[in-house]
Formats: structure tokens, sequence, C-alpha cells
């Protein structure tokens, strides 16, 4: 089978005269349009076909309900020049620019290697959610019977701790009922024999839940239960990068990077507007190819703000460790991987697209995470795809809690005074940081007000009866 277009296709011809801006296209595209819509664009100047064989095509995509942008680029390949003598350009719109819906300002740019550009008159049209996309009946009952299923597990466990209550006071039970009938020595032997067996029991599954434990692989075989239970800590060193990241989704990949053209350095860890698909497919792999993130405006720097979840990178790694502390609020859960996580460190490759050097300056987010609170870290003037790295912080302040636990990173271009002057090219981003667990971290009883009031009864009233039995011993 063929492939099959929808195709939108529109004439701009650009004189000095005033124009209506946006052009009306009277069209509009579906969400369910996968892989078929196509826009296409005759590029004239001053009525005669415009020569595009060296010119890059920017067109910026302004979702004017969502207050929303994307930039596609020929440089990056996102738009096809199909015929550069007859200025016919066609770009593909990708799955992911239907997440809004609604009209649509395409804004049109055009620039040659000899630093002229041309502003085109823009055009709208409309995107739609379709139909079929907006019934999501079944797929909410899936929803709730998976959050049922997850109540009645954790019911389950519950139950279990119950169970194993019970069962200790009827074992406490029959220590007392069998007090007169035996001999207090062999009824000693039996029960040193009991807890013995339980308590090898016990280690025997810490050991092979550790054995099987992400965190202990062939790398570090040697660091064995009896040094674990000694203080000596396992070590992780993880690794951060865009691998798999979709843009607008912190399913696939829980990082971010956003790019801003200002005087002044980003007010947000989480700041610019967040970098194309095409982008992120580029950096998440350190092959030495790079990208251009630029801005079409001409004053300013340009900034990239990396913000790297390493909360919910732990959360993702070791689930096990959020499910035993049981934390109720974002501040706790920074609180159970504070004593672990240790030596974040981020590196980056880029330069500045200049045949000339000139600096990229790199800072990081402070924990406080107030309003410009960065601080310069290291620089470097290249015209190549050079290394630089420093340490990051954890972000502490709660004034943004979706902020907490994260660690962010910004790299600074030098001031522009034209489009597409001193861009900031990168080819590969990542952090790294290190996990050490250790059995003195990991003690940490949880709150009395954490513990339901019947299990504390229970725990009050067999430490009672222990008691007792060891004064009649």
């Amino acid at each position: 089978m063929e492939n099959l277009y929808v195709t939108s296709e529109i004439t701009l011809n650009k004189t000095a005269e005033k124009r209506s801006s946006p052009i009306p296209t009277n069209t509009e595209f579906f969400s369910y349009d996968q892989r078929v819509a196509k826009k296409t664009i005759n590029f004239q100047f001053k009525g005669e076909p415009l020569d595009l064989s060296e010119a890059n095509i920017i067109l910026g995509f302004d979702f004017v309900n969502a207050g929303q942008s994307v930039l596609f680029e020929s440089a990056d390949g996102s738009i096809k020049i199909e015929d550069p003598t007859a200025g016919k350009v066609n770009v593909m719109l990708p799955n992911d620019i239907y997440a809004y819906s609604g009209s649509v300002n395409i804004y049109v740019f055009v620039e040659f290697p000899n630093g002229q550009s041309l502003d085109y008159p823009a055009f709208s049209t409309e995107f739609q959610e379709s139909w079929l996309d907006q019934d999501l009946g079944e797929m909410a009952q899936f929803y709730v019977k998976r959050f049922e299923d997850l109540r009645n597990l954790v019911l389950e466990q519950a139950s279990g701790i119950d169970q194993d209550l019970t069962e200790f006071e009827n074992r406490i039970g029959q220590i007392e009922s069998d007090l007169a009938a035996f001999d207090i020595d062999a009824l000693a032997k039996e029960i040193e024999e009991e807890i013995r067996a339980t308590v090898e029991g016990r280690l025997s599954d810490i050991e092979q839940r550790l054995d099987d434990a992400d965190f202990v692989t062939e790398e570090s075989v040697d660091q064995t239960l009896e040094k674990f239970m000694f203080g000596a800590p396992l070590v992780r060193e993880p690794l951060l990068d865009l691998t798999g990241k979709i843009r607008g989704s912190f399913v696939e990949n829980v990082h971010r990077a956003g790019g801003v053209l200002s005087t002044s350095l980003p007010s947000n860890a989480t700041g610019g507007t967040e970098i194309t698909q095409a982008q992120y497919n580029r950096i998440a792999t350190n092959d030495l190819t790079d990208t251009s993130i630029n801005s079409t405006a001409a004053n300013g720097r340009m900034h990239i703000v990396f913000t790297w979840d390493v909360l919910g990178d732990m959360k993702r790694r070791f689930p096990e460790l959020f499910t035993f502390f049981s934390p109720q609020t974002v501040q706790e859960e920074l609180a159970i991987i504070q004593p672990f996580v240790k030596n974040i460190q981020f590196t980056a490759y880029a330069h500045i697209n200049s045949t000339t050097s000139y600096p990229i300056i790199g800072y990081r987010r402070m924990p406080e995470n107030t309003g410009f609170n960065w601080e310069e870290m290291a620089s470097h003037e290249s015209t190549f795809n050079d290394k630089l790295t420093f340490p990051l912080e954890l972000i502490t302040g709660t004034t943004v809690l979706g902020h907490v636990g994260k660690a962010a990173a910004v790299l600074r271009g030098p001031e522009r005074q034209a489009t597409n002057q001193n861009a900031i090219r990168v080819a590969y981003a990542k952090v790294e940081y290190t996990v050490a667990l250790s059995l003195t971290n990991l003690y940490i009883p949880k709150r009395i007000d954490q513990i339901a009031n019947p299990t504390i009864d229970m725990f009050n009233h067999l430490a009672q009866r222990i008691n007792d039995l060891e004064k009649r011993g």
C-alpha cells in the first residue's frame, strides 16, 4: 500500500507591503491523523520562487489556547526542503504535536549562511482532538481495576503482619501454660533452638533478597552480607541521561531540558521551552553528533536548563526503600535518599556554533531554589564539542514542591546581536551519582504515628508479657 498524506499547501510571498497576519488557511487536522498530516509551503520573493539551496527553514508552532510553542528546523531534519530551486518545503507533523488542540499560528523564517534572514507572513490552522481519543471509558475502568489490585495487595500484606503477631502471641501463651508443666531448662533449650532456626531463616531470606536486588551486581560480589552487616556499604553509581525521553512526558524518562533566550539567568529550575523530540534523540546518545539549541529572537544570551530528577530515579531504582519507610510527603521522600546519594556530577559535551571560540559557562541550582539563585561552576571556550563537568546539589527548598529532590544545571552562551548567532550546540549530556547503602542508614524506625493504634496495643501487650516471663525465668 502506498503512503497516504493529508496535505495542506500554501504559497508565501515576501514583499515590503503591509501584510495581514496570520493568514487564515481554513484547514484543520485531527489528533488521529497519525503520520499522514503534511504541510507544504511554496516560498516566493517578490513573486518569484525563492532559492533555498543553502537556507535553514524555521517554523514556529504557537498553540494559542494552551500558551505553548515548538520550533522545527530544516537544519536538524525536522523540515524537508523538497525542491530547493522551486522554494518548496514539506513538514510532516509528528504525533506528539497533537498534545494541544485549538487554534495554531505558524510563524515562518528563512536564514541564509551569509547572515541574511527573512520573516515571512504567518498563517493559521486548527488542531482538533479526534472523538476516538476522547473515548477513555474502558481505559479508566482498567486503571480503577489496577488501583483495586494495589489496594488488595496492601491489605494482604497488612493482614500478613497481623497474622505473624497473632502466631507470636499464641506462642507466648503456650510458653506461659507450659512453665508449670515442663522443666524450665528443657523449655529454654527448645526456645533457643526455635529462635536460632528463625534467625537463620531470616538471614538467609535477607541474603537472597540482597542477591536479587538490582544494586548487587557482578562488580560488587565481593561485598558480602557479612561485610554489609558490619557496616560496609553496598555501592552503586547510576548514570542518568535522556535515553528514551518522550517530549512532554515523564513516564519513559523523568528528566527534562529546555532552551530560553534572555539577558539574565533563568528564574526557574525547570525553565525554558522544552527542546524538540529530534533534539532529545540527538543528545541522548554520545555518538559525537550534535544539535543546535537556539531561538529566533536576536538579543540576549542562549541558556539551556537541564533538570535531573534524582529523587524520581531513586524511587524507580529502589522502590523497596520507599515501601519500607512509607513516606507521607515529598520532604519525607527526600529525607530517605539524602543519607545515600552523594557526588552528583553533571557532564555535557557542547560548543558555540562559531568558527571563533566563545565561552560556555556552567551553573548549578542551589538547594534553596529561590529566584535567580544559580552558582557559577565551570566554563570552557572551544570550537568543537568539548567536555564541561561540575558537581550539582539536590534541591531541598519547598518553594516549588515539584522541584524537591531534583538537581538542575544551566549552560549559558555569550551575548548575541543577530538571529541564529551564538547558538549552543550540544552532543551529549548526563549526570552520574553515587548511592552508598549501609545498614546504619537503613535502620531508621518508623514514627509511632505511622503505626495503626491496634498494632501499637498488640506490641505493648506482647512486650509486657515478655517482661513478665523474664521476671519469672
